[in-house]
């Protein structure tokens, strides 16, 4: 049973779909209630089983309702993935204490928030993974993205402290993304003076030159969630066709 965070589209929706694809029973939400009843029902129209709650993640509220759906109907929860996320894209002299606040909420503050009321239920079971959604930005410089990028990186150091303090029984891991075709992404390569310069400037870092599908995501997050990753944890698994590699 796997609470999926931001399963409206893009990785969410491609990771619930994988998820249930593999036999798991979800919990999904999105702060845009249209886009997840779409999820929830590719899900059911896949023979999959999932409840729902529609909200911000930062609210407390949202992730309560959630698992407590889930624990209602399922009895336990196995696997968290905060994947909720978003981006502003601007060069950092112009970002505003708004842009930073609002930032380092749904980034940081809602893996905070719901691993405050999911991980309790998992040390109930004494087995869980977590996986929180971080970016290549955690790891290596983007343009024009870097308080997002700042954001990232907190996300990385959260996932090694909740590692260390919930081993040995629950295992929380990182996937850092390079380019992926989603909506946020696209909102990043207008932030560039021309659509040619963004895919040369981004997917160029990338050996494969091109951007990810996000089904390409959820396979690396479905191996963490999983038992085939058993003696995987605190790490931060970089899924970016090489940006890294030089």
């Amino acid at each position: 049973m796997t609470i999926v965070t931001g399963a409206g589209r893009g990785v969410g929706r491609a990771t619930a779909q994988r998820l249930a694809a593999d036999g798991a029973r979800l919990g999904l939400t999105d702060v845009d209630a249209a886009a997840l009843e779409e999820t929830t029902a590719l899900v059911r129209e896949a023979g999959g089983a999932a409840v729902a709650t529609a909200g911000d993640i930062v609210d407390p509220a949202t992730i309560d309702d959630l698992t407590g759906q889930v624990v209602a109907a399922y009895g336990r929860v196995d696997g968290l993935v905060n994947n909720a996320g978003i981006v502003i894209a601007k060069p950092i002299l112009e970002y505003t204490v708004a842009d930073f606040d609002r930032l380092m909420h749904v980034n940081v503050l809602a893996h905070l928030v719901t691993a405050q009321r999911v991980v309790p239920e998992m040390v109930k079971t004494g087995s869980g993974s977590v996986v929180n959604v971080a970016s290549i930005g955690a790891l290596a410089a983007i343009p024009l993205v870097g308080v997002y990028c700042a954001s990232k990186a907190a996300v990385l150091g959260f996932t090694r402290s909740l590692a260390l303090e919930h081993a040995p029984a629950i295992r929380v891991n990182a996937v850092c993304p390079g380019g992926i075709e989603t909506e946020m992404a696209e909102e990043h390569i207008r932030s560039f003076a021309t659509r040619e310069e963004a895919i040369t400037t981004l997917a160029g870092r990338q050996m494969l030159k091109r951007y990810a599908r996000p089904e390409e995501i959820a396979n690396a997050i479905a191996f963490l969630v999983s038992d085939d990753s058993s003696f995987i944890t605190g790490a931060a698994i970089p899924v970016e066709a090489g940006w890294t590699a030089w």
